[in-house]
């Protein structure tokens, strides 16, 4: 009898499928069909350069042939840290395809963060560049494995040589006969993607999805917008997060669409591309849709704007969307997080405006989000508690079995850590988070991660570290310090800024505003009360925004 499924988890189940949200299509074979069906449609254009979806295949089968070759097996974890480059979707669908796991990590993390992550997902595969900037990614990448006596099968680089590394395979490289079939993919229920967020704790966590999560989002999200053949999507954020590669090719792959791809954000030249390209969807974070309003309130993109973006992963304030309406952007606002595999809730273009600014989506088919009390009971619509979710495009689980336990239960609820509320029409608000993160343009920062990084400063007795406003990025972080006695005078923002650098803390993570006080108001059991840091009397302010 303990064996036996619980019945209502099945029928649930079985509802997910009955409504086309869990099929047996994968990851895996969504870049093979497509292009079997279409070869010669133009999938993305980058920098210029088209490529289509024979051509893009053909890459994809290249490197998935070469990691077989190399011993890369089912199940192995293959990470790719890279900018925007084609490289950075080749190796991800590569991985795909020979049934590993893609592990993508955004660019700026790094020693700090990628010495968790490489210690926690252990892979079989790295991909990285020999330059970004000042840094040396694939050097910083050798060094830690070797600290954590770790032996990859095979490491790529994009651009450069480096002894042991090997560039990423071409279109036209061959393999010998022992290698030329690619293994079936796995079951639509196995994990094929391990994704990094940044929580409570100091380390990322790993979290898992399935294809069957990532498909049954895909189908939300193209109903939802109304999305299809005709869909042209703009990427301008890292390939190399759930969000970029999902706008770049997974979605536009899903489609039968095409996709415009940025090597990095410049608002301007996304409004040449958005009216040269006919770009009809864009989504991410405040930060581009914020860049692009205030062009064209300046009468830029005169011949084709922007007709719809979807806004998720930041605050996005009612008169944002306001100001786009005006300017012929529909901007829709959505709620969702890595663990549900994109977003949950979302409203649609053609909702009345009302709804549009004051509601952060309606949730999407199969999906539950409710709101509780402090004893998981849930409250009456429209009352605002801890939310927990559930549905077809949650996560298998985080890699950290404890972790996992705490925040899945058995009956497939979600402690997403947010506050907020549902009316009796399904419409989500978020109200806040229990989360004690930074949410600085879509990308999650721990505040203990942080303060943790600045505690190590010898100046430097205690730090409390939160989220303060940022007109672009919705979210920057803000410290508070107490300098140690006789520190004082020698605390600076410069030699606080060297030592964080010193550690290889990412930049985006460093503090804007800095507060030095006298002490940090903390409960009776020591725990720090973020919600007063507002009202302490500074002793020194510092600012650092760039």
């Amino acid at each position: 009898m303990g064996d036996r499924p619980d019945p209502t988890t099945a029928y649930r189940e079985a509802g997910y499928r009955a409504a086309g949200l869990w099929t047996d299509m994968t990851l895996a074979e969504l870049v093979p069909q497509a292009a079997a069906r279409h070869p010669e449609r133009e999938l993305f254009c980058f920098e210029g350069r088209r490529v289509t979806y024979g051509e893009f295949e053909r890459r994809t089968r290249a490197v998935a042939i070469d990691l077989m070759r190399r011993g890369v097996r089912p199940g192995d974890r293959v990470l790719v840290q890279l900018p925007n480059r084609l490289e950075a979707l080749v190796m991800q669908v590569a991985a795909f395809r020979v049934g590993a796991v893609n592990v993508p990590v955004v660019p700026i993390y790094r020693a700090h963060e990628m010495r968790q992550i490489l210690a926690d997902c252990g892979p079989a595969v790295v991909c990285s560049t020999t330059r970004l900037g000042e840094r040396e990614p694939a050097a910083e990448l050798d060094d830690l494995l070797a600290e954590l006596d770790q032996r990859p099968t095979a490491r790529y680089l994009v651009d450069g040589d480096r002894d042991g590394w090997s560039a990423v395979p071409g279109p036209d490289t061959h393999a010998g006969p022992e290698v030329a079939a690619l293994p079936d993919p796995p079951a639509p229920q196995e994990p094929v993607l391990l994704l990094y967020t940044s929580g409570t704790t100091s380390a990322p966590k790993g979290a898992l999805l399935s294809s069957r999560a990532v498909i049954a989002h895909l189908v939300n999200f193209r109903d939802a917008l109304g999305a299809g053949e005709h869909t042209v999507t703009l990427a301008a954020t890292p390939l190399s997060h759930l969000g970029g590669f999902v706008a770049a090719v997974v979605f536009p792959v899903f489609l039968g669409g095409r996709s415009v791809i940025m090597p990095a954000w410049r608002p301007d030249e996304a409004v040449e591309l958005i009216a040269a390209e006919r770009v009809s969807l864009m989504m991410g974070a405040t930060v581009f849709v914020t860049d692009l309003v205030a062009r064209y309130e300046r009468g830029a993109g005169a011949g084709h704007r922007l007709p719809t973006y979807a806004a998720a992963g930041a605050a996005l304030a009612p008169e944002v969307v306001d100001r786009a309406a005006a300017v012929g952007i529909s901007v829709v606002r959505a709620y969702g997080m890595t663990e549900t595999a994109g977003v949950c809730a979302i409203s649609s273009p053609d909702e009345p405006l009302e709804r549009r600014r004051a509601w952060d989506g309606r949730l999407l088919p199969g999906m539950e989000i409710q709101a509780v009390d402090d004893d998981g009971r849930p409250v009456p619509p429209g009352t605002v508690g801890d939310l927990r979710i559930r549905g077809p495009q949650m996560l298998t689980g985080y890699t950290d079995p404890a972790l996992t336990a705490a925040q899945l239960d058995a009956e497939g609820w979600f402690a997403s850590g947010d506050i907020g509320q549902v009316d009796d029409h399904g419409w989500v608000r978020i109200a806040g988070r229990t989360k004690d993160i930074v949410n600085r343009g879509g990308e999650k920062f721990s505040t203990l991660d942080i303060e943790q990084a600045i505690a190590s400063h010898p100046g430097i007795s205690r730090v409390a570290v939160t989220a303060v406003p940022d007109e672009r990025f919705g979210e920057a972080v803000g410290a508070w310090l107490v300098a140690e006695p006789g520190a004082a005078d020698d605390l600076t923002p410069e030699t606080v800024l060297a030592h964080l650098e010193a550690q290889g803390l990412a930049r985006q993570k460093l503090p804007v505003e800095w507060h030095v006080v006298a002490d940090i108001p903390v409960t009776a059991s020591g725990k720090v009360q973020k919600h007063r840091l507002a009202e302490l009397t500074d002793l020194d302010t510092w600012t650092t925004r760039p």
